[in-house]
């Protein structure tokens, strides 16, 4: 496992913007296989995970109508060696959380992010602690482009410094596709911070704090986008699973858990969920 020691200009950026980039976190190579191991999966006649529905329409049900209509695959860290070994659990990733976190962590929630091209939609504006609702703000966040993020096909948006804004609470929209922060609310934010477009070649990583607000656009270029993101946590932040997805061990006194299936962590589940996200219709939005 890599040693691995922030620069000034990423720990500025993560202390005054909410984010900071890692070129060439992951071999490009090794991201464009990650990449490839992917697109295979998804052409399966059943992949045999949770998809986000997706507002596109789904053009039917074959292998092919599936990959343009997927948006995000949930869980998937623990599905496919090749990611855990180069990623989650890889060489640079567990050094990077374990320096903002300690020598115990385990991998609260991952994700791959589908934006097909041309079909591609948008995630939109949204805080991840506005969406878990679960009371933790230090959890470590991270997202890998396998394909090359581009403004043209929908790379990450952020509003540099919102971190140090509040939890928005969530709202529904007629058209959302899940809660997000108020509309009236992120147009005043950009007016009055602006916006920064994370451009990433494959095997970058983008690294945020999970109380910043972003976004990522449709993708109407014929370039697909393909991500794989991941949030880090310790036993002392979390106590208690929000959601049924299992968590797995990345660290153990700061020796690598280099396991595949990999070890899952003990966290008890809670046991009441989450009440919906109100509907936009129904709540006065904040004055901007």
């Amino acid at each position: 496992m890599n040693d691995w020691q922030p620069t000034k200009e990423q720990l500025e950026d993560w202390q005054t913007k909410g984010y900071f980039i890692i070129r060439g976190a992951v071999p490009r190579d090794n991201a464009i296989e990650m990449r490839g191991v992917i697109k295979d999966f998804l052409l399966r006649p059943d992949p045999g995970l949770k998809t986000d529905d997706d507002p596109m329409d789904p053009m039917g049900d074959s292998p092919q109508a599936r990959t343009a209509r997927f948006r995000k695959l949930s869980g998937f860290s623990a599905r496919l060696p090749l990611i855990w070994h180069s990623y989650y659990g890889g060489q640079t990733m567990p050094s990077v959380g374990r320096y903002f976190l300690g020598d115990d962590i385990f991998l609260k929630f991952s994700s791959c992010f589908v934006k097909p091209a041309r079909t591609g939609s948008a995630t939109p504006w949204h805080q991840d602690n506005g969406l878990w609702r679960d009371g933790e703000t230090e959890p470590f966040n991270f997202w890998m482009a396998l394909d090359p993020a581009t403004t043209d096909n929908g790379c990450l948006q952020f509003i540099p410094g919102s971190h140090k804004q509040d939890i928005f609470p969530h709202l529904l929209y007629a058209d959302s596709i899940h809660g997000e922060l108020p509309r009236e609310r992120v147009r005043q934010m950009i007016a009055d911070s602006g916006v920064e477009h994370c451009e990433l070649d494959s095997g970058d990583v983008v690294c945020w704090h999970s109380s910043i607000c972003h976004y990522s656009p449709p993708n109407p270029s014929p370039n697909s986008r393909i991500a794989i993101a991941g949030v880090y946590s310790t036993p002392q932040i979390t106590r208690q699973r929000q959601f049924p997805q299992p968590y797995y061990w990345i660290l153990r006194n700061g020796e690598l858990c280099a396991d595949f299936p990999p070890q899952p962590a003990d966290v008890p589940e809670r046991s009441s969920g989450l009440s919906p996200f109100p509907k936009a219709e129904e709540t006065m939005e904040p004055a901007g």
